[in-house]
């Protein structure tokens, strides 16, 4: 039996239901967060508690909890049902009428997904998706943009989408951060436009002192313009794009594979 965590209290997982009824989970008033486990050890946990108590506010979403106590929880979770290598998964729901009764969830979602070595070594064809979240530094319920994306990506036989906003610039992926490089320099889009990632923010850190760091809009047709793309996530890690729509963009990478070991060392050193 999988057990999960309901407002502090360990509860078999088939027990954490949310009723149809739920204003705030109908009304997409919640935000969560997934973070990876590795042989019982949690990646960066504090990161992740982070940007689900700041996603939160974004949203204005009020509630009773605190990082300590979320922190507490997940050690519980992964103890209680002996984790090794899976994904947990934090849904924090809010009371729309009166901030009071605010819902958290903590539970196992599945086990890890482990890409080949092929797509760190060739990289993965993306497509492009016009759209762009409403709340972009709030990692929300509203899915449905993503998943449509997702979707269409799966159709096309392709292993991401990238979301295009009205003005024609690439922002982020469904599950991603998107990155651009050109010369020496590491260019992804304005901090106020996309959702932080936790392994972004662990990349920014591993390739500091190597690469210049700048934020600044990367439009659809000016793709030609950079060296290299890849994409990072928490299951992924970094991965090269070698085709976004039709444009294929090469299979050798030498930058993407300077920033591929640089994280890598920086994992090891941290995690």
């Amino acid at each position: 039996m999988e057990y999960a965590i309901f407002n502090g209290q360990i509860i078999p997982k088939g027990k954490a239901t949310i009723s149809i009824a739920d204003k705030g989970y109908f009304f997409d008033f919640s935000v969560y967060s997934s973070i990876k486990v590795i042989q019982g050890k949690m990646f960066f946990p504090d990161y992740h508690i982070s940007r689900l108590l700041e996603s939160a506010r974004v949203i204005d979403l009020g509630h009773q909890f605190n990082k300590k106590q979320i922190l507490n929880w997940l050690e519980s979770v992964v103890k209680k049902n002996k984790i090794k290598d899976v994904l947990l998964r934090l849904v924090l729901i809010g009371d729309p009428d009166n901030d009071s009764q605010a819902k958290i969830y903590i539970f196992p979602v599945t086990g890890l997904t482990f890409y080949p070595d092929k797509v760190y070594r060739e990289g993965i064809k993306v497509i492009t998706y016009h759209g762009q979240r409403r709340y972009p530094n709030s990692k929300t319920k509203d899915l449905l943009l993503g998943f449509l994306a997702y979707r269409e990506a799966k159709r096309q036989n392709a292993n991401e989408a990238l979301l295009i906003d009205s003005d024609g610039n690439i922002r982020e992926g469904t599950q991603t951060n998107f990155f651009a490089i050109k010369g020496q320099t590491l260019i992804m889009p304005p901090k106020s436009k996309v959702l932080e990632g936790v392994t972004k923010k662990i990349l920014l850190a591993a390739v500091k002192g190597q690469f210049k760091i700048k934020e600044a809009d990367i439009p659809f047709k000016k793709l030609k313009n950079y060296d290299e793309f890849f994409i990072t996530s928490t299951t992924r890690n970094v991965v090269p794009i070698r085709q976004i729509d039709r444009l294929v963009l090469g299979s050798v990478f030498p930058k993407v594979k300077v920033i591929q070991q640089l994280f890598k060392e920086y994992y090891r050193k941290h995690f």
